[in-house]
């Protein structure tokens, strides 16, 4: 019983996967994407008002914030290893 905790615990196992904040970000776009297309869907069900306007609003913004993630991978002035 040294003392020393040799497990790495729950934060370096997170610290280590590379690109989580992209990785999170996707995920969470795509998640809230389907959701807006599945509530659109409710309201074009119940109401039949066409949410064409709402629903290309969310996507932009969505698809925007995609954009500018895969923007900064592109643009990203790091160690290239393919070069």
């Amino acid at each position: 019983m040294s003392g020393k905790h040799t497990a790495p615990g729950l934060l370096d196992r997170i610290r280590a996967i590379p690109h989580l904040f992209a990785k999170l970000t996707v995920i969470y776009c795509i998640a809230f994407a389907s959701g807006a297309s599945i509530y659109a869907l409710r309201i074009l069900s119940r109401t039949g008002h066409d949410p064409a306007a709402l629903l290309g609003i969310i996507m932009g913004f969505f698809g925007g914030e995609l954009l500018l993630l895969c923007l900064k991978t592109i643009l990203k002035k790091g160690d290239s290893s393919n070069a």
